[in-house]
């Protein structure tokens, strides 16, 4: 027979989760390390199991512990939406969001940070590195708070997470203003001979979509340099005779450093897309930066309905 749950112990738990630590914990909570400490005794003997095992950096979670993290955090935000009020005001309101995304959509918010500080200066943005937005346990870092929304191509987001589409976006070759290619149009022949400098989240790799469709032409271009970050890659092109494939986007907002020319090969356009967990679905915080970014890259804000319907499958 199970009896009374104490949600104060749950709250802990997940507390501990996050934080992976038991003084950190003991901050969030406004309570004492050794208070944390015992309350983590009755967790592990009321779920019979470690659940964090004290390691040199931090604790490590147990596999019921892992397993628990998400279903432990959808259960108790239910319970915090139950007391929210009806009425939300960006300018009391109080938290901290963590966004994983590229450097590329980190640029095209940054004008938008300071009118978020006048309009709810209570409310904090986070970006996480953009790896934690790639990995395949992503569903869990959201689940337990590692990262609460996600933009990055739609076709990178696992099932079940809720998707709201953002902006298709296009790409160019970009380069210095002073380079020495002055030629009304890139021809794939220049391109390929061309030093490529390539972006990808993860950095040290040399290949990715324009290799591959290369390749299918039975070409091959020179990449020197490999970089996870558009900033660097843009600070990389003005000291150099190289070129890179850019976003249109990000390459039209760095017009005084950069020229940039259509690309001479058919690259499809990538669906982007912001996507977040049911931990945060019904949150009014979440869902108002939602709708300010979504205004800030697209316009347009979120519709009511079935929250299913924004699931894709």
């Amino acid at each position: 027979m199970v009896g009374r749950v104490d949600l104060n112990l749950l709250l802990t738990l997940e507390t501990l989760l996050n934080e992976l630590n038991v003084t950190k914990a003991a901050v969030k909570l406004n309570s004492s390390q050794p208070a944390v400490s015992a309350q983590l005794v009755r967790l592990r003997r009321m779920f019979d199991d470690p659940l964090l095992i004290p390691g040199a950096r931090g604790m490590t979670p147990t596999p019921r512990a892992l397993e628990l993290a998400p279903r432990l955090s959808e259960l108790l935000d239910g319970f915090r939406t139950l007391v929210q009020p009806d009425h939300f005001d960006p300018r009391t309101a109080q938290g901290s969001i963590l966004i994983g995304t590229n450097d590329a959509t980190q640029c095209r918010l940054a004008k938008w940070f300071g009118n978020l500080a006048n309009m709810a200066p209570g409310v904090q943005i986070g970006f996480v590195t953009a790896n934690r937005s790639t990995v395949p346990d992503v569903e869990q870092h959201m689940a337990s708070g590692q990262v609460d929304l996600i933009i990055s191509r739609r076709s990178a987001f696992p099932d079940r997470l809720h998707v709201r589409p953002l902006h298709d976006e296009t790409f160019v070759c970009a380069m210095r203003w002073d380079h020495p290619y002055r030629k009304k149009q890139l021809t794939l022949k220049d391109f390929v001979a061309m030093r490529h400098v390539i972006v990808l989240p993860l950095g040290g790799e040399f290949d990715d979509v324009t290799d591959e469709i290369l390749k299918d032409m039975g070409l091959s271009r020179q990449t020197v340099v490999s970089v996870p970050s558009f900033l660097v890659a843009e600070r990389v092109l003005r000291n150099t005779d190289f070129v890179s494939v850019f976003p249109t986007s990000l390459a039209r907002g760095m017009m005084s450093t950069l020229k940039s020319y259509p690309l001479p090969y058919t690259l499809p356009k990538f669906e982007f897309a912001m996507a977040w967990h049911v931990r945060t679905h019904l949150s009014p915080l979440h869902r108002w930066v939602r709708d300010q970014i979504a205004e800030e890259l697209v316009g347009g804000r979120e519709e009511d309905g079935d929250p299913m319907s924004q699931i894709a499958w």
